[in-house]
């Protein structure tokens, strides 16, 4: 049941769910600039790293299964601080980590709780869209990017001033303090818990309610797809194909952050002119086209010019972030006007498909990259993955 509580402003809503947003992504990408360092600890290869990181993805599974159906009955306030204090805890423990099997197993704990908060703020996300009137996702998913974008910036200076132990321990003590007031702060706006009976579940209904929107589903993979292969291999590919130091390795993925929270956060003014779903098709292609154009150049020039080699790769990035940008808030929206169901339960069965789609995805890019010796080859799977979009883009008519 949403509450319409007159005590929170629509504005102070909004303001504070983009706060968290932002505060959530300072917590779970805070790590993701240092992964060459997790892969030593760790000491894998490549292939198996990647691999390594996609099982997280299997955790997110019964998270995203349940979560929905958590927020409606018992409301997001629980849901939101129980799984920020895991999901703070999880990152704490796995930069301490030398085991790999124990690492999988934290992983998916750290997967599903990142899952878990990811669901309930965005179905309060939906709320106050609803409250405003106005498509505000793609905004709120900007102050995600702007958060991304401020921890890979400090993640990377604390490369060569901090251990990556005291730097991610620290900061999730912190976070977690502070996700914490501003969920508080929200009190009279978060989704109270269901007091209907119709909303009490048990384990069978979790699959009996499941609906699997097939073109939204594919087309959201296809298109978030880049954001996840800049997060695991941007780093990886400047250090070790480039050989750029560690701190210049997290420029790529910051500049694909800089070019995803232009395009989220400026998408609205385009779409005044331009209809969304030709926006769609237009960011799609460029996107997909100019990513693997780039990353290819980049990958031929490493032994002319390091140098050129490396802006080619951060162009190649920030194209690839920018085309993408909007696609994930566009279509999660798309996936909540299509369905009947309450919008966590929406965004929860979304996430289900798509975390098993990005998982054997993943998997596929990273030992492509083991067995053909090349990262730059594996990227080109979701250049291409991208570029699809464009042939699904009737998904964003008419929202």
């Amino acid at each position: 049941m949403l509450s319409s509580n007159p005590g929170l402003s629509i504005s102070d809503e909004k303001r504070y769910v983009g706060i968290i947003f932002f505060l959530f992504a300072v917590q779970i990408m805070s790590w993701v600039p240092r992964f060459p360092e997790v892969k030593v600890n760790l000491d894998l290869s490549n292939g198996e790293f990647g691999t390594y990181l996609s099982i997280g993805a299997t955790g997110t599974v019964v998270a995203m299964l349940s979560t929905g159906h958590l927020v409606q009955k018992y409301g997001s306030r629980v849901v939101l601080i129980i799984s920020a204090l895991t999901m703070c805890i999880a990152a704490s423990t796995l930069v301490h980590l030398q085991s790999p099997l124990i690492f999988i197993f934290v992983n998916m704990l750290n997967g599903g709780s990142i899952a878990a908060f990811n669901i309930a703020i965005n179905a309060q996300a939906f709320h106050a869209q609803d409250r405003a009137g106005e498509m505000i996702i793609s905004r709120q998913h900007g102050y995600w990017t702007i958060g991304a974008l401020v921890t890979a910036i400090f993640s990377g200076i604390m490369v060569d001033v901090v251990s990556i132990t005291t730097h991610i321990t620290v900061l999730s003590a912190v976070l977690f303090l502070t996700i914490y007031y501003f969920v508080s702060k929200l009190g009279p706006e978060l989704i109270k818990p269901s007091v209907h009976e119709k909303d009490d579940f048990k384990i069978l209904d979790l699959f009996k309610s499941f609906r699997i929107d097939v073109l939204v589903s594919s087309a959201l993979a296809c298109g978030i797809i880049i954001e996840f292969a800049t997060a695991d291999w941007s780093a990886i590919y400047s250090k070790e194909t480039i050989g750029v130091s560690g701190s210049l390795a997290t420029i790529p993925y910051i500049a694909s952050l800089i070019a995803m929270i232009i395009g989220r956060l400026g998408i609205h003014i385009v779409t005044r002119r331009i209809p969304l779903e030709s926006m769609v098709k237009i960011g799609s292609i460029v996107g997909g086209v100019g990513f693997i154009g780039f990353i290819t150049a980049s990958n031929l020039l490493v032994d002319t010019s390091k140098t050129a080699s490396f802006i080619c790769a951060i162009a190649g990035f920030a194209i690839g972030g920018l085309g993408s940008s909007f696609l994930s808030p566009t279509l999660f929206t798309a996936a909540n006007a299509r369905s009947p169901q309450h919008s966590a339960v929406v965004v929860g069965q979304m996430g289900v498909v798509n975390a098993v789609l990005i998982l054997i995805i993943k998997t596929v890019v990273a030992w492509t990259a083991q067995f053909t010796g090349s990262i730059a080859i594996a990227l080109i799977i979701p250049g291409l993955m991208l570029i699809s979009v464009a042939f699904m883009s009737k998904v964003a008519k008419g929202i």
